[in-house]
């Protein structure tokens, strides 16, 4: 079935080719578009050539990644993502097209499809060190929609002067805050787990467990802090 949705994909992604052009006039010019880093051309050219390829039976793994690379560096993101996803079925490049794939579905804002790809390839390259950073980077993209809201719930709180003219609204306001750190709380902790370099998520850790009363937590990530 994703083989059929690949070549449905070329079918319909790409102009009607030319028929005095056969597949390697197109990919001389796309390797010439490349070289003057028109990648937008690099992708069209190659695309008219994978289709032609298709239709005679061939496949050629480096094609297909490199039609999706120039797709992603002419910020083509959608039209890139059936690239990445055959070479990751043709095992084409290791763990780089699972890389590529989750940063197109990070421009795209489809933190879910960036986290299944990158689980995904870290099943089978769990000690890779670009997946993992941009594992650390989907959680924490994740965990900030509620780490923000959290910190909006109770800044607000702050500025409302409730805590002299209602008390309990006031403490009311904080515990609303709190369960937002909470949901938040998962996903900066796995964040942290990828990526230890990764301070964004170490500071927001730091401030949730502050919040949340978690004081050994908390003075133990200022000490990670200090160390950076």
């Amino acid at each position: 079935m994703k083989q059929l949705l690949f070549a449905l994909f070329l079918g319909l992604s790409v102009s009607m080719v030319a028929q005095d052009k056969d597949a390697n006039t197109f990919k001389n010019e796309g390797n010439e578009s490349w070289k003057n880093k028109d990648y937008k051309g690099a992708y069209e050219a190659w695309a008219e050539a994978l289709t032609l390829l298709d239709a005679e039976g061939t496949v050629d793994d480096a094609l297909i990644y490199n039609t999706g690379y120039a797709a992603f560096k002419a910020d083509k993101y959608k039209e890139a993502i059936p690239f990445f996803t055959k070479a990751i079925e043709l095992n084409y490049k290791d763990s780089k097209p699972y890389a590529f794939l989750a940063q197109v579905h990070m421009k795209l804002d489809d933190l879910d499809a960036m986290e299944k790809t990158l689980l995904e390839g870290l099943a089978k390259y769990s000690a890779d060190k670009t997946l993992k950073k941009l594992a650390g980077h989907c959680y924490l993209r994740k965990g900030l929609e509620f780490y923000n809201a959290g910190n909006d719930i109770k800044s607000a709180a702050n500025n409302s002067g409730l805590n002299e003219s209602d008390p309990e609204a006031f403490k009311a306001e904080y515990a609303r805050a709190d369960e937002e750190f909470k949901k938040a709380l998962p996903y900066m902790e796995k964040s942290y787990e990828y990526d230890a370099s990764n301070d964004k998520a170490l500071k927001a850790l730091q401030n949730i467990y502050t919040n949340l009363e978690m004081t050994d937590k908390a003075n133990e990530t200022q000490s990670k802090l200090d160390a950076m």
